[in-house]
């Protein structure tokens, strides 16, 4: 199962990457689409780390730590991109 777990962080990766290109675009272009991906694409990130992650720690597997690291490192650039944005809307 260790391989298909690798399969997981390599697209989890993928998908950080790819929400954070849509964040700085839309914080600095202020294009709307663009933040509700980069908003979908960091829950659902934060979500499925944190699902696998107590998968793979259930199966006794050493990949659960990494999980929980992009799980944390998702966590915190997404209330950086909430605050962020908030802040471009003048919610706060």
């Amino acid at each position: 199962m260790t391989r298909n777990f690798l399969v997981f962080i390599f697209g989890l990766f993928l998908l950080l990457i790819f929400s954070f290109a849509f964040c700085y675009v839309s914080i600095y272009s202020e294009i709307l689409i663009a933040g509700i991906f980069a908003l979908v694409g960091f829950v659902a990130a934060l979500v499925i780390s944190i699902i696998i992650g107590l998968a793979s720690r259930e199966e006794g597997g050493s990949l659960y730590i990494w999980f929980f690291a992009i799980s944390i490192v998702t966590a915190i650039i997404l209330v950086w991109y909430l605050s962020r944005a908030g802040t471009l809307l003048k919610i706060w």
